[in-house]
């Protein structure tokens, strides 16, 4: 029997708008999973029928069966059902790019719901080609600089640091957070050189650059002098000769050429690592002054900003024992906050309690989620801290699992190594007594 168009156009629009409402339904009814309903089952199968039947008329890569694609990946997103959804928004982006390109921006709806999904499924590698997609399409359709693109190296760039700092690919720990130190140096140079180096855009590259060169900085320091790369060998050649006598009563001599090890390689290594880690770190206090120096240059920058941007210059100052210069920060800090009564809540975020350093953070609250999710267990420990920020008495309060010996000592040796910006009160730093914390393994 020939189709008929009205029905058909009238029955997609009907599905469509079916899926629709009951994925919003769904997520709007809860965040956990929802179990299938028999009002999912009749929808999922609708569609089921209506794609074949549309992909038997039109063929595989029809646009309609791509809008039924990503409206059922939705429906299965929202239902907590994440692999069955994946596999609908695959095959939605790939009718979506047969049709309209490689390089087209219809395809980044349906990149974000896969993204999403892939999260939910802790499946990272998957996970981190969905984001060099989305840079790549958004760097293919959107000139250097501008204001669309860079939320987007943004995003990446602290998926790599998560990635990183979390060992979630398989890519060695340098390649993945020289990746993401990357994103945030070019993003900057792009926008020093169109808006000068007092923008506001540069304060987010600019914490990036921050936290991806300490990362690397630590990379650096605990990557061994003898597989430290760019530095020589370990060895040199050496022409070693010696004389044999021959069966005439005369002598012959045979040189050979052999490795003997190097007296000078360990020292090039060593100036050459340390050279290499302290490029890094001054790259940190360049990043962060550049900030504080930001917000005096644009005063119309809010004044949380501004304390926040002094407290982590304070922080690096703490960490590389420059402890007056820290002090200096922080109270200045302080005195910015308690001009008026508008900012109670970042003092209290601030400075009502020890924080340990670095302090700062770059999140991805979907993947900080996921791996919160994934993490069972945990140490958590009361300890002091010193009005110049050091650990004292530490104690074990309770752990999961509970003789988790191993994690215990591991989480009172990581107490005590850790250096802290201590609590304050009135502008001045004061010791913190019976602080907790939980330390996830």
């Amino acid at each position: 029997m020939k189709p008929n168009p009205v029905r058909s156009v009238v029955s997609t629009f009907s599905l469509l708008l079916g899926l629709w409402c009951h994925a919003g339904n769904v997520s709007a009814a809860a965040d956990a999973q929802v179990s299938d309903t028999p009002e999912l089952t009749r929808s999922i199968a609708e569609y089921e029928r209506e794609i074949q039947a549309r992909e038997s008329e039109h063929g595989v890569y029809d646009p309609a069966t791509g809008e039924y694609l990503l409206s059922v990946g939705l429906v299965y997103q929202n239902a907590g059902r994440h692999e069955e959804a994946v596999d609908a928004f695959t095959r939605a982006m790939q009718i979506k790019r047969v049709n309209e390109g490689l390089q087209s921006t219809g395809q980044l709806l349906i990149l974000e719901q896969l993204i999403k999904s892939n999260i939910a499924n802790a499946d990272w590698e998957e996970v981190d080609r969905n984001y060099q997609q989305l840079l790549w399409i958004h760097k293919r359709n959107y000139d250097p600089g501008d204001p669309r693109l860079l939320p987007v190296v943004d995003t990446v760039g602290r998926w790599k640091l998560k990635a990183y700092k979390e060992n979630l690919l398989d890519s060695s720990a340098l390649r993945v957070i020289g990746e993401s130190e990357k994103l945030f140096q070019d993003t900057i140079g792009i926008l020093q050189r169109q808006y000068g180096e007092n923008d506001p855009r540069l304060i987010n590259p600019l914490y990036g650059r921050a936290l991806t060169n300490y990362q690397y900085a630590i990379e650096v320091a605990n990557t061994p002098q003898d597989e430290f790369h760019g530095a020589g060998s370990p060895t040199r050649t050496q022409v070693v000769c010696r004389t044999i006598p021959t069966p005439n009563g005369g002598a012959r001599r045979i040189c050979n050429t052999i490795r003997v090890p190097d007296p000078s390689y360990y020292a090039s290594q060593s100036s050459n690592k340390d050279f290499a880690l302290g490029q890094r770190l001054v790259a940190v206090g360049k990043a962060l002054k550049q900030i504080v120096q930001i917000h005096d240059a644009n005063p119309d920058l809010s004044k949380d900003s501004h304390a926040r941007a002094l407290v982590h210059l304070g922080d690096w100052n703490l960490l590389r024992g420059k402890k007056t210069t820290a002090y200096k920060h922080y109270k200045a800090a302080y005195a910015l906050l308690t001009e008026d009564d508008e900012h109670q809540q970042a003092i209290a975020e601030l400075f009502g309690k020890p924080q340990n350093l670095p302090a700062l953070r770059l999140p991805l609250p979907e993947i900080d989620e996921k791996l919160e999710e994934e993490k069972t267990t945990f140490v958590l420990a009361s300890f002091d801290v010193s009005r110049s920020g050091r650990a004292k008495n530490v104690q074990i309060i309770e752990s999961e699992p509970p003789d988790a010996t191993s994690a215990r000592r591991k989480a009172k040796k990581t107490i005590r190594g850790r250096l802290y910006r201590p609590r304050f009160e009135k502008g001045e730093p004061v010791a913190t007594v019976g602080n907790k914390i939980r330390i996830v393994d």
